[in-house]
């Protein structure tokens, strides 16, 4: 390590490391930032907590230096929390008193501590020589979560690989597939392809195919003159005019009626199109992003997908996976929904904090909703979250959601667990129905909902229950897959 330092006044290299100091010192910051930066080092600031964790939320961190003297026990709890997010993260106490540090630091899950006034070149050999050993294979996440940081937030190595080629797939002008399960965050991959593509500059737009009664979809892509049928009163402008020189989004491809799927393959060969009820041709210039959740391929062997426009659009492709395939992202993305939750509704920090009890507990669940149904958790439970409280228990989380079938290896005695959820729930103002004899799933119905409202929340959670698929909805159901899309569209 001396031959770092081969000559006076040439400094260790920490180029490609990135440092987060927590200390309210402002003093201390700015001397430690001028001098770390000196040595190439990237290095974030922070006074409170707060700010740290939003900073660990957007950024890649190899270290943590806080000052333990002035810092309450809620930091010892920020720590171990960035263990969770980054094991191979370093964590280091900056303090004042060597006796108390001894004494009353070293049983906490940190990696040594400094004394103030720092030592420079004893912090820069000890980064060089602990993060070293992870830092070529962290830092190149730099570039590509730096991108997408607007639009997805993740670690993981799974979604690093199905995201790497994202930048090069935007700068082209070829259509995309987006493939995966619902609420894995197509959408928001569509708009990062937006964002780095040369449409920057248009229109968004987005529609989504199964939401939309097969009798108005028509109209909703390609608009309708005036007059054509009854009750068009007036011109209207389809989502393929609204997209020119911009980025159409189809959402839900799988469900489009065979009758359009025809009609949308010709549009992305010849670049035209007609209004319902329109004689001249309208030329467009935009770029097709699709997605689905369902198997386009087996849906071509059954018939309900054109196999020509299957290999038009599949062109370029996208597949994210579940979030229970990526379970180093749920502690990333529980703090950044909750965090959010609490801004949208003006509360003040600091903000209650996820122990690693709720963190395990969190990533031992199906999630069959993925991210959506992660970040509507956490939501609700910033809005259920009774005032004052430090911590997300994971009882809280059992408590506030007692339709989620939580994994039960989690502290505390089963009658206390009971008592306390009593306590938050009356018995009798609920009804559960099994949908299925062979799951512990249920669904809950509060007394005097509606048939109406029944069938929603029925339907509503069967579709959760086959991961959005809805012809297996259908089949659990006992109903035709037209039922299904015809409630869905209500």
């Amino acid at each position: 390590m001396g031959q770092e330092k081969t000559s006076i006044g040439k400094k260790i290299s920490l180029k490609g490391i990135s440092v987060l100091l927590l200390d309210r010192d402002s003093l201390f910051l700015r001397s430690t930032k001028h001098d770390m930066e000196e040595r190439g080092a990237k290095i974030l600031l922070s006074s409170d907590i707060f700010s740290a964790k939003l900073i660990l939320s957007q950024q890649v961190v190899h270290a943590v230096f806080a000052n333990f003297d002035i810092l309450s026990l809620d930091q010892f709890e920020f720590c171990s929390e960035y263990k969770a997010i980054n094991p191979d993260g370093r964590v280091f106490a900056v303090h004042q008193d060597e006796v108390k540090f001894e004494s009353e630091y070293r049983h906490f899950d940190i990696d040594g501590g400094f004394l103030k006034p720092l030592d420079y070149e004893k912090v820069a050999r000890k980064l060089k020589k602990e993060v070293h050993l992870f830092i070529s294979s962290i830092s190149t996440l730099d570039p590509l979560t730096e991108i997408l940081r607007p639009f997805l937030i993740f670690r993981s190595t799974l979604m690093r690989q199905r995201l790497a080629l994202l930048p090069n797939i935007a700068s082209s002008s070829h259509s995309v597939l987006i493939t995966g399960e619902t609420g894995t965050g197509k959408e928001m991959v569509a708009r990062a392809i937006h964002s780095l593509s040369s449409q920057v500059n248009g229109p968004f737009i987005a529609l989504n195919c199964g939401a939309i009664p097969e009798n108005l979809i028509e109209g909703e892509l390609f608009g309708h003159e005036k007059g054509s049928f009854t009750g068009a009163q007036s011109l209207h402008r389809g989502k393929f005019e609204l997209a020119k020189d911009g980025t159409l989004f189809l959402d839900e491809i799988g469900e489009m009626p065979l009758v359009l799927q025809a009609r949308l393959l010709r549009v992305l060969e010849e670049r035209q199109f007609y209004r319902v009820g329109g004689e001249k041709p309208i030329s467009v210039n935009l770029r097709i992003v699709a997605a689905t959740q369902v198997h386009l391929e087996k849906a071509v062997e059954n018939g309900l997908f054109r196999e020509d426009l299957y290999y038009r659009l599949n062109v370029l492709r996208i597949h994210l996976p579940a979030l229970r395939e990526r379970t180093e992202d749920i502690a990333l993305l529980a703090w950044h929904f909750i965090e959010r939750a609490f801004l949208e509704m003006n509360r003040s920090g600091p903000y209650p904090t996820l122990p690693n009890e709720t963190i395990a507990l969190l990533k031992k669940q199906p999630w069959r909703g993925n991210v959506r149904e992660l970040r509507n958790l956490m939501t609700r439970l910033a809005v259920l979250l009774p005032p004052g409280e430090r911590m997300v228990k994971p009882d809280y989380i059992a408590a506030y959601f007692p339709e989620r079938v939580f994994n039960k290896d989690w502290e505390g005695e089963t009658n206390d667990k009971q008592d306390y959820l009593q306590k938050r729930f009356d018995d009798s103002s609920v009804i559960e129905v099994s949908p299925s004899n062979t799951s512990d799933e249920s669904i809950v119905i509060p007394l005097g909902s509606s048939m109406k409202e029944a069938e929603e929340i029925i339907l509503k959670k069967t579709l959760d229950f086959a991961g959005g698929n809805r012809t297996q909805t259908a089949k659990i159901l006992g109903v035709g897959l037209r039922t299904i899309r015809r409630k869905l569209n209500e």
